[in-house]
């Protein structure tokens, strides 16, 4: 019996860009989308207790409150807690971000 197809994460977000796309949950309670970011994004609010941003492929700067931000290259993931509000440019055309939240 084959075991699950596996999601070509890039190409599925680059389906609707700029569209947080969901991923299927299966049985663990965690959410995620992936995103391919070609322009500014505008303030996102982080729910439950928390989410994780990795950054897939690209470069992207996220801007955090009090005029903080960070840069996250492919490979490159940041942890933000609950009730913050950021938002991400991409640094050179393109990036692809995962967002994920809840528990396994």
């Amino acid at each position: 019996m084959p075991g699950p197809a596996p999601l070509h994460l890039p190409r599925l977000a680059a389906a609707q860009s700029d569209t947080w796309v969901a991923l299927p949950a299966g049985e663990a309670l965690v959410s995620q989308h992936v995103l391919q970011l070609t322009r500014k994004l505008p303030g996102q609010q982080v729910q439950g207790a928390g989410e994780w941003v990795l950054c897939l492929s690209g470069e992207v700067v996220i801007d955090l409150p009090a005029g903080q931000w960070l840069r996250l290259q492919a490979g490159e993931t940041v942890a933000l807690p609950a009730g913050v509000v950021w938002s991400a440019v991409p640094m050179s055309g393109e990036a692809v971000l995962l967002r994920s939240s809840g528990t396994l």
